[in-house]
Parts: structure tokens; C-alpha cells; sequence
């Protein structure tokens, strides 16, 4: 039987499985092989992190989760009317994309806050004695 930890680990690797098959859906409309190959990476590293989330969901792999993310968030919010310049994207495909990274976000920034407090709080107990 599957573990509540384990059924909420594999559900976000489906999530970056699904962030992977929105940078798949974006490959034909690369302007360039510049662009079409700074996808091809987004696509792995998406899938890498599924990898792990599906096998373990360490806490670096938690912490790669999130950072990611951020930064996908971050490079993707300023994109006027939804082009980069390099991959024009369908209406709907950046604000799905956008919206999965968010929850991505989310979930994994609070798996690491709840898997290191317990860390935390043992270093402090060390600290004051």
C-alpha cells in the first residue's frame, strides 16, 4: 500500500511531468535552435525532478523543485503578451504553465519548511547546551 507521502511525491512528479509536456508543446514554435535547445533542457530538468520525486523526494530534490520553479516563475511573469521573443506560446499555454509552477512551488516550498523544522529545532537544542 502506498503512503500518504509517497501518493503527494508521485503527484507532483506528475505535475513536473505535465510542466515537461507544456516545454514539449512549445518546441515547434521555437524562433530559433537557440531557443528550441534551451527547451530541450527545461524538458529534462523537468523530468529529472520527476525522476527524483517519484523514486525518493530527498529534500534536495524538494529544494531543486522549488528553485526551479521560482525561477521559471520568474523569467516567464514579465513576458509581454505571452512571447519571449524566442518561443511564442499559445494564450493559454503560459498561464498553465505559470499556474502548475506556482502549486510546484507551493508543495515543495512546504515539504522543506515541514521535513527541516525538526532539524532545525535538533541544532538549536545542541547550540544551547
Amino acid at each position: 500500500m502506498t503512503s500518504i507521502g509517497a501518493l503527494g511525491r508521485r503527484s507532483c512528479a506528475a505535475l513536473a511531468v505535465c510542466s515537461a509536456g507544456l516545454h514539449t508543446a512549445m518546441l515547434g514554435h521555437a524562433a530559433n535552435p537557440v531557443a528550441a535547445g534551451l527547451l530541450v533542457v527545461m524538458i529534462v530538468g523537468c523530468l529529472y525532478c520527476a525522476r527524483e520525486l517519484w523514486r525518493e523526494g530527498s529534500v534536495r530534490a524538494w529544494t531543486v523543485v522549488a528553485l526551479m520553479n521560482l525561477a521559471m516563475i520568474a523569467l516567464h511573469l514579465p513576458a509581454p503578451a505571452h512571447h519571449h521573443g524566442t518561443v511564442a506560446a499559445a494564450p493559454g499555454q503560459m498561464t498553465a504553465a505559470t499556474s502548475v509552477a506556482l502549486v510546484e512551488v507551493l508543495i515543495a516550498s512546504t515539504v522543506v519548511y515541514v521535513r527541516s523544522r525538526g532539524h532545525w529545532a535538533r541544532l538549536s537544542d545542541v547550540a544551547d547546551r
